[in-house]
């Protein structure tokens, strides 16, 4: 995302424009992304939990360019320092780190933890990972060890039923964590210390997914329903804005990601049976 400093782009008034389609298959088999991030150098990697496998793709011509077999079904996918991944095998209970070079993937070390682990990402040297059974979202050492985990309010009401997405962005130089429950219909906001901030929900968000930081307090927000929408959320207004899918028949969609510099909108789309990503050009209109 932008830094700190920089103009951001409004997306509240972008206008896009879709390109041609990634298709995602391997070969002929059917598939089912559940994740998927913009690597440096606007490559697109993704998470294929019905071929186990995390696929690399090249947006430029909509092709695949490898496809790394995982030991177990995953499901969340995040960046980390130094051309690596991590991604989440809940049936497992582990997290696989790979490597990304020369356009090929390779398998690193798997890091045991213990519950069925979804969304993730990375901050400060520490995972951020949501659980389901007991729902908890904890930050976690790369040895695997829980430093410190989160699952009751300050009412000791339960947080989380099913913390499947989670997003890590920068706001006015603090790290904060974003994380999306489609069973409570909410996305809850916490400090990098994993300190409730804020609470989002809105009568039209009934399946809340994947999410994207686009900076200037703007939150890309997938309604993962059928048919599925794209909305983006003012986190100083709690207001939520329609983007994608009001009258465009989007599928079902879990997830998105954003290149800024291509200007460029990924979204994961389930329609007639196959999986795709679709391509959004955007026009930037500065805040």
């Amino acid at each position: 995302m932008p830094t700190k400093g920089t103009t951001h782009t409004d997306f509240t008034k972008v206008k896009l424009t879709r390109q041609s389609d990634i298709y995602v298959m391997s070969y002929t088999q059917s598939c089912r992304i559940t994740d998927l991030v913009v690597l440096p150098g606007d490559l697109l990697l993704l998470v294929d939990r019905r071929n186990q496998t995390v696929k690399l793709a090249d947006p430029a011509s909509g092709q695949l360019l490898d496809q790394l077999q995982l030991p177990g079904e995953p499901w969340g996918l995040c960046l980390l320092p130094g051309d690596r991944a991590a991604v989440t095998i809940p049936d497992k209970s582990t997290i696989q780190t790979i490597s990304i070079a020369n356009k090929k993937q390779v398998l690193q070390d798997v890091i045991t933890i213990y519950g069925k682990c979804y969304g993730i990402n990375y901050v400060n040297d520490y995972f951020v990972v949501g659980f389901n059974y007991p729902a908890k979202v904890a930050l976690i050492q790369t040895t695997g060890k829980i430093y410190k985990s989160i699952s009751k309010d300050s009412q000791n009401k339960a947080l989380f039923r099913n913390p499947e997405y989670i997003c890590v962005t920068t706001e006015n130089t603090s790290n904060v964590i974003y994380v999306s429950d489609y069973v409570t219909r909410t996305i809850t906001r916490l400090s990098e210390k994993l300190q409730v901030l804020q609470s989002f929900t809105d009568t039209e968000l009934s399946y809340p997914r994947g999410m994207a930081s686009v900076g200037g307090g703007q939150l890309l927000v997938v309604d993962g329903g059928l048919p599925s929408t794209l909305s983006v959320l003012d986190v100083t207004t709690g207001k939520f804005t329609p983007l994608l899918g009001w009258g465009i028949n989007l599928g079902w969609t879990r997830c998105v990601a954003v290149s800024h510099t291509l200007g460029t909108l990924y979204v994961h789309n389930w329609l007639y049976g196959c999986d795709i990503i679709r391509q959004y050009r955007f026009k930037n209109h500065f805040m």
